[in-house]
């Protein structure tokens, strides 16, 4: 049976900002007409039986990255008289592929997104989900311009400050979404997003408050039983993110102070995985170390251009399945 391969990108800049503060309803579906990229007129919401021949092709299940091996997305998408009906799993789907960046080019990961839509949808729907696809890799591509103009962080001392920063951060970001993908498909695809980023700012406003630790107990506690479920999990499985991350980055701690620790905070299957992955990463950064090491005698070895990049790639060969070659390129190139 496949894992689900869960992807939670959007909201990791505002919950990492809070930070600096801290020293149920369904998902909604629509459906997708022909007549919304013309005019832009009213999606139509329903409640769609799922479509039986909605299936994945097998073929697709192999061949993945190999961060992705052994995991699925667990995403099927579903049409009604040939019009795509969207949910939020649509970009659940896109974001598993995209997940891979670093170990497939964009134009890889590009083919394997349409070849799994167009396992399971057709014609219209097909269409439809491609030119979704299309303009969630606009946005993507426009988030890298929108952080640098509003970055999350800033040199205000201010806690109040920086939360209005935050505030007009997350306002423009809602623009964006709306202006590259349409505000009715975007209100869709990133309603789960939008709901964890509100709960971050209105917990940081609570924070930045004058209320004394009482009062902002309890108004936190009354904020997050407003979240639905799924918001509530995500939340909780930040703060554990949280502290994972400041588990790793305490210095001297053992082996085993680290892995009670972390079985603390996720028990003690998955301090298991994550000691396993300590020793997977420690062994590929060693390997990455040799190959360094063999890379800048070849630099120094006084080849002619073309002679040298043929070495190189033979050196890559050596040292990297075919695989891993892209990721270890991508990390050894400012070396080259």
């Amino acid at each position: 049976m496949n894992k689900r391969h869960a992807v939670y990108l959007i909201s990791a800049v505002l919950v990492t900002a809070l930070a600096v503060f801290m020293n149920e309803t369904e998902t909604p579906s629509a459906t997708f007409s022909t007549q919304f990229l013309e005019n832009n007129s009213t999606i139509i919401t329903e409640e769609i039986t799922e479509n039986p021949g909605a299936s994945i092709p097998d073929s697709l299940r192999s061949d993945l990255a190999s961060s992705l091996a052994g995991t699925h997305h667990g995403v099927q998408l579903k049409s009604r008289h040939q019009q795509l009906i969207i949910t939020a799993s649509l970009k659940d789907l896109f974001d598993y592929y995209l997940s891979a960046a670093g170990e497939e080019s964009t134009e890889e990961i590009n083919q394997r997104v349409k070849k799994e839509l167009a396992g399971q949808l057709q014609t219209e729907a097909l269409a439809q989900a491609i030119d979704i696809w299309n303009s969630y890799l606009t946005y993507k591509r426009e988030l890298v311009e929108f952080d640098q103009q509003y970055p999350a962080y800033s040199s205000q001392p201010e806690k109040r400050e920086q939360l209005i920063i935050l505030q007009q951060r997350q306002l423009a970001l809602i623009a964006l979404q709306d202006q590259i993908m349409g505000a009715s498909i975007a209100e869709i695809i990133f309603k789960f997003d939008r709901q964890l980023d509100g709960y971050t700012l209105e917990k940081a406003e609570l924070l930045a408050s004058d209320l004394n630790a009482e009062q902002i107990q309890q108004r936190l506690i009354n904020l997050s039983a407003q979240l639905p479920i799924d918001t509530i999990l995500s939340v909780q499985r930040n703060e554990q993110q949280k502290a994972l991350v400041e588990i790793n980055q305490q210095e001297g701690l053992s082996v085993q102070q680290k892995f009670q620790q972390r079985e603390q905070q996720v028990g003690a299957v998955a301090a298991s995985r994550l000691q396993e992955l300590d020793e997977k990463r420690a062994i590929w950064k060693g390997r990455i170390i040799d190959f360094k090491q063999e890379q800048q005698q070849l630099q120094q070895a006084g080849l002619a251009n073309e002679e040298y990049k043929v070495s190189l790639d033979k050196l890559y060969t050596q040292h990297f399945s075919q695989g891993e070659q892209l990721r270890a390129r991508a990390l050894t190139t400012n070396h080259e």
